[in-house]
């Protein structure tokens, strides 16, 4: 019974760690600029009709930290602690100034945008769609008397806010869906028009991509990029090159790492090439040179995607990320020799 519930502890710490690494990506990925755009473009009616390529230049115009990233947001501080028994962390929030629609005042306080990244949706307990209203209410609510919110009564300079909800596994019925909801007006005697604006101020937006597309027709759509990001199985490669050439990505050395240990975590390491073909009558030195060069190759790839998973997580082992890249048995005891000496 030991050796069982100790099997257990070690396989429930294993997927612990995958899930960690696998948000850990998520919020990396979606924290660049290039990809904000296509998601801000595609769900925040604000900027639709803006180009793709001017739209980063509205995400935090005016970071509120001394740091400045030029790919990646700032972000504001994710974690909620306005209602002391209620404690939650968003994925990723941060602001944006609106483009010029007509509304000066509501252009300057701009908006606040909630993302998250939902990996499994049908195994939840509750309904999704609540808990997005429900981070929409906490993120308006918070913002009074904050230093960065509105003063006492002025409830005209609340920002509006948006959570948008990417959600990668769901029934198939809801493949291809974006689902808005928001605050609608209803006259139900006289008829009477408020301002738009002044009770415009929540939308929950849910984002259902397919789990397949044909990745060579001319068509690159939103939902297909957030499928080549985290639902795709396509080699590392294939990813960066469609990422860069159909999309425009801006592949910097970040997304480049988080893409390849993406591939890794969703496939293990697979050896690179094979050595086949070989004309009979080669000579076997040769052939076995160059299996020793595959070999060598493999292992230094191997050693470089468990260091990427040890610096992105300090408590992990080497063997837990070994366990997670699904590194072979036979290249293991290679490797952290290796590691020890580094």
């Amino acid at each position: 019974m030991e050796e069982q519930t100790a099997l257990a502890n070690t396989l429930d710490q294993n997927e612990k760690n995958k899930q960690q690494a696998y948000d850990s990506y998520c919020k990396n990925m979606l924290s660049n600029k290039s990809i904000l755009a296509y998601i801000l473009k595609n769900c925040i009616k604000e900027f639709q009709n803006i180009p793709l390529e001017e739209i980063p230049s509205f995400i935090e115009k005016q970071p509120r930290i001394d740091e400045v990233m030029d790919d990646r947001i700032v972000g504001k501080n994710v974690e909620d602690a306005s209602i002391p028994s209620a404690v939650i962390r968003y994925d990723i929030l941060f602001e944006a100034t609106l483009p010029n629609t007509g509304n000066t005042k509501k252009e300057e306080i701009g908006v606040i945008i909630n993302l998250e990244a939902q990996n499994e949706t049908a195994r939840l307990s509750y309904p999704l769609l609540s808990r997005a209203i429900y981070y929409c209410s906490r993120i308006l609510g918070k913002q009074k008397n904050a230093t960065d919110g509105f003063q006492h009564s002025n409830f005209g300079d609340m920002k509006k806010v948006y959570s948008i909800w990417l959600c990668f596994h769901h029934p198939k019925d809801m493949d291809n869906v974006i689902n808005r909801y928001s605050m609608q007006e209803s006259s139900m005697m006289n008829e009477y028009r408020a301002p738009k604006e002044d009770y415009d101020l929540l939308e929950a937006i849910m984002v259902y991509p397919a789990k397949e597309y044909d990745y060579d027709d001319d068509e690159h759509g939103f939902l297909e990029l957030l499928n080549l990001l985290f639902i795709a199985k396509l080699s590392a490669e294939e990813k960066k090159k469609k990422l860069k050439n159909d999309y425009r990505i801006n592949m910097t050395k970040e997304i480049e790492e988080e893409v390849e240990i993406m591939c890794n975590l969703s496939q293990g390491i697979k050896e690179e090439g094979r050595i086949e073909g070989l004309a009979e009558g080669r000579v076997e030195g040769r052939a076995e040179g160059r299996a020793e060069g595959r070999a060598e190759e493999k292992l230094t790839s191997t050693i470089m995607h468990v260091q990427a998973m040890l610096e992105r997580f300090p408590d992990m082992t080497a063997t837990e990320a070994m366990d997670i890249l699904k590194v072979e048995e036979e290249l293991r005891a290679n490797v952290l020799e290796i590691l020890k000496k580094a």
